[in-house]
């Protein structure tokens, strides 16, 4: 599979969830639009604000610190919802997360270490480029997740590598993300509100 091709899971609605190897941006575009076109204009919109981070921000070591910056100040809601989350069972984070999003609309995960929503985990509705650096500290942790919206892991730090797009529209679950062949790999982490 091509650095640029993603492997997908998806669920829209109560339908049971679908997988899908070695697409390419057109074909997850594709299949979104199929459940929603203002979604799907989205993901766009989003891949070439992602281009636009890995040509100009990337090269520029001025750029790439306050771009950080911006990141590191957009996380601090992240970072409070993890702490707030660690005192609940699974079940009862997504519901902590459902009352999240009724008062806003993002595109969030909620990151976990071990299969079946198990062990430390992580809230992301942030997009992120290193899971090394605080506040997350999550770098090749994640193992099954809990989706609102498109999120988009990435196998190397600054969007780079093997592509996974977690689709739930609204919400969906993956209990093992080693059916992706992408256990303990996510090292960086975009969010299509």
């Amino acid at each position: 599979m091509s650095e640029s091709s993603f492997s997908v899971g998806i669920q829209i609605g109560d339908s049971k969830p679908e997988t899908h190897s070695d697409l390419s941006i057109d074909d997850l575009i594709g299949i979104v639009s199929k459940a929603d076109d203002r979604m799907s204009e989205r993901i766009k919109a989003t891949e070439q604000r992602l281009q636009a981070v890995r040509e100009e921000v990337i090269a520029d070591p001025d750029l790439a610190v306050e771009y950080y910056q911006l990141q590191l100040a957009r996380s601090k809601a992240d970072d409070l919802l993890s702490c707030d989350l660690r005192d609940y069972n699974p079940e009862e984070q997504v519901q902590r997360v459902d009352l999240y999003h009724r008062y806003t609309e993002l595109g969030s995960a909620l990151l976990y270490a071990d299969t079946n929503f198990r062990g430390s985990s992580k809230f992301f509705s942030v997009t992120w480029p290193n899971f090394k650096w605080g506040p997350y500290k999550f770098n090749d942790k994640a193992s099954s997740a809990k989706v609102w919206g498109v999120n988009i892991l990435f196998q190397d730090t600054w969007y780079g590598g093997r592509r996974l797009a977690l689709i739930g529209l609204p919400y969906a679950e993956f209990p093992d993300l080693g059916v992706f062949d992408f256990n303990d790999t996510a090292s960086s982490f975009l969010s299509i509100p």
